[in-house]
């Protein structure tokens, strides 16, 4: 059973790529595994402006609309710039399919970053971070991405983390391009 993190959890986790027309550029990857933990790391451009794509990430109502693989997501509590979500994902590697739920606690902070942590108690994950660092980059937006987890569930030791390096590396440039898509169909409705 391999479920792959969306991060949108925030983020977020994560989106399409249904359309050339939104083709955010993948500046930098990285996935690795060590021991349980999965890493990824992605230096990414989007066409679209800080605001828009800000307001994409804190929508937590409405990451289904950034990624196709995000079944559910809902804001639980907001306080100022801490926030607590959760976020129901369905995936398959294969034939083997799982659906992760991840209750996490997101926390604005200075010059443009998120610090987004699981719950494990709460979640399909044992351990789980993500900093996103979202900054202008003139009329585009550069988004940095770093997330470390450990599943709370089986991955087969030979095969398993290969499969989930190459699914998180995809699911990871899909999420860029529908960060992109939502941020420029959500500018577009407030010109």
């Amino acid at each position: 059973m391999f479920r792959t993190v969306r991060i949108t959890s925030v983020l977020f986790f994560y989106f399409s790529i249904h359309s050339l027309v939104y083709a955010g550029e993948v500046l930098h990857s990285f996935v690795d595994h060590e021991d349980d933990h999965f890493f990824l790391q992605l230096e990414m451009r989007v066409n679209a402006q800080l605001d828009s794509v800000r307001t994409v990430l804190l929508d937590f109502n409405k990451l289904t609309k950034v990624n196709n693989n995000i079944i559910y997501s809902r804001l639980l509590e907001s306080t100022g710039q801490q926030h607590k979500a959760m976020v129901i994902t369905e995936g398959c590697i294969w034939f083997f399919c799982k659906t992760l739920k991840q209750v996490q606690t997101i926390k604005e902070l200075p010059n443009g970053y998120l610090l987004v942590e699981t719950l494990p108690k709460q979640s399909d994950l044992e351990f789980g971070n993500i900093l996103w660092h979202v900054r202008a980059e003139g009329k585009k937006t550069l988004i940095s991405y770093s997330a470390d987890f450990i599943p709370g569930f089986w991955v087969p030791p030979l095969i398993g983390p290969w499969l989930m390096n190459n699914r998180l590396l995809a699911e990871g440039k899909e999420t860029i391009n529908g960060i992109e898509r939502e941020a420029k169909r959500r500018a577009g409705q407030n010109l």
